[in-house]
């Protein structure tokens, strides 16, 4: 009997790493990123440490696991609102900026953690080099949407200016924020940088 019932609550593979990368992110929060040891991301997890060691060849395998997951979190959001139809690209470009200071990105946990793997990519090749590749999709996606912009409107933009203004806009306001929770609200934040948005719009259009 007892051994029908280890079986029945054995956790699949996938759940398992999932809740290690989550119980990852938690020990960043709290801890940093260098301060995140093995240790006591078993501890959050609450594993053995050789049972990591099953899912993630090194810290390093996991913190770049972990750091993936998050943007993915991110993107997915993001494209929520690129994919909408029946709205004009405009719109569609102000909506991903607002839901980039929404309670499911705008967060005390959220922040805290993308902060940790900012420091740590200074340090990190690895981490440099997907933080890179992560920013540099995420533009190109703005830069798509900045191009549709220019074409609905009949004007020109540069589109790689745009997304390059609105992505440094956004990271600004993140850092301060997970630095300073009360130097701003983020209906503050999301107003600035729509407004950012608008104008830079605006001023193709004149220039145009």
């Amino acid at each position: 009997m007892s051994e029908v019932k280890k079986r029945r609550t054995r956790i699949d593979p996938e759940t398992r790493r999932k809740a290690i990368v989550e119980a990852t992110m938690r020990c960043i929060t709290r801890f940093g990123h260098s301060g995140s040891t093995i240790e006591r991301i078993c501890a959050e997890a609450g594993i053995s440490i050789g049972l990591i060691g099953h899912h993630f060849s090194s810290k390093e395998e996991l913190m770049l696991s972990t750091y993936q997951e998050l943007t993915n979190q991110l993107r997915e959001e993001t494209r929520k609102y690129m994919e909408v139809r029946g709205s004009s690209a405009e719109d569609r470009l102000l909506a991903i900026i607002r839901s980039s200071f929404r309670g499911k990105i705008f967060n005390e946990f959220i922040l805290t953690t993308w902060l940790g793997f900012w420091g740590a990519a200074v340090s990190s090749e690895q981490l440099r080099a997907l933080n890179k590749k992560l920013y540099s999709d995420y533009r190109k996606e703005l830069e798509s949407v900045f191009r549709e912009i220019a074409a609905e409107q009949g004007i020109e933009i540069d589109a790689k200016a745009g997304a390059l203004t609105i992505t440094a806009l956004i990271d600004g306001f993140w850092l301060e924020w997970a630095l300073d929770h009360k130097a701003f609200s983020a209906k503050k934040a999301e107003k600035c940088c729509v407004m950012t948005a608008q104008l830079f719009i605006k001023s193709s259009q004149l220039l145009g």
